[in-house]
């Protein structure tokens, strides 16, 4: 039996199930990510226009931008107030980021590598994850290496990464016991959780949670909590679309939260198209400063 049609009869049968009121089909993490990368969107080029708003401590700004992607290769983004004057361009590789702010009063450019957005952000990020976030995709999923266990969560199907036991003596249950939707946050200060801190690395005390549609298997939301740095990280996924290159996502969300305050950035699609080949200008202007950060 071929794997589409494996893919086919479990959404059938879970649509099935549903429409009587029953629960989702026990499938394993395998099975799961089986019928994920069976319906995963494909693509090599994106072009998109979209809508953005950014909300926090600092207060709220809304802005356009359109973003041009060559899958594993690069993310450009021409970012534009309401009416429609250029104020900011970003290139990003694999391994280099440039920006540079067009804005008056505050002209300049930086060229380096991830460490100053993930500053910005207050969470790690490379361009992997600028990808997944952006392109429609499970972010930090290692479908053939990662270790997972499988839950249903009501209409979706949740992966939670296996952790280490340092995780355990810190949150007080294994990943087995791990419900999907568990809150992971610490209250602080708490001597147990310093001490288990000091002899761990920053990886030992991550979580990765990844949702998908128990029908159409579209990739929901991802979430991580680190432990570690007391932070997480939630991206959601909404209003999938068909087409020829498979389903993708018209509105996103990211939401940040730390100890110093959360950063909420929400988007949808005006305008995307797949396939074509992009240019991607990107020329410092003159005279502009050089910083180390945003």
């Amino acid at each position: 039996m071929g794997i589409g049609l494996v893919v086919a009869l479990s959404s059938c049968s879970n649509e099935k199930r549903l429409a009587k009121g029953k629960p989702l089909r026990n499938l394993s993490a395998n099975q799961v990510l089986t019928n994920f990368k069976e319906a995963e969107v494909q693509w090599n080029w994106i072009g998109m226009k979209i809508n953005v708003s950014v909300d926090s401590p600092e207060g709220r700004q809304s802005f356009k931008a359109t973003v041009r992607m060559a899958k594993d290769s690069a993310i450009w983004m021409s970012i534009s107030p309401a009416l429609g004057v250029e104020v900011a361009r970003i290139l990003l590789s694999p391994d280099s980021v440039q920006f540079f702010s067009k804005i008056p009063g505050n002209k300049f450019f930086y060229t380096g590598n991830y460490d100053a957005l993930g500053e910005w952000a207050d969470s790690p990020l490379d361009f992997r994850d600028i990808q997944a976030i952006l392109g429609g995709t499970p972010m930090g999923l290692d479908s053939e290496n990662g270790k997972y266990i499988a839950r249903t969560d009501g209409q979706r199907y949740a992966l939670v990464g296996k952790y280490k036991r340092q995780v355990k003596r810190v949150i007080g249950i294994n990943d087995n016991s791990l419900a999907p939707q568990d809150s992971l946050n610490i209250q602080l200060p708490s001597k147990r959780y310093e001490r288990l801190r000091n002899r761990a690395d920053d990886e030992d005390l991550l979580i990765q949670r990844h949702w998908f549609d128990g029908i159409t298997f579209d990739p929901l939301q991802d979430q991580f909590n680190d432990l570690y740095y007391q932070r997480s990280l939630t991206l959601n996924r909404s209003e999938f679309e068909p087409s020829d290159y498979g389903r993708f996502p018209r509105n996103f969300e990211v939401l940040i939260q730390t100890t110093e305050g959360d950063l909420l950035l929400e988007w949808d699609i005006s305008r995307i198209r797949f396939g074509r080949a992009y240019d991607f200008p990107f020329t410092i202007p003159e005279n502009y400063e050089q910083r180390t950060g945003f």
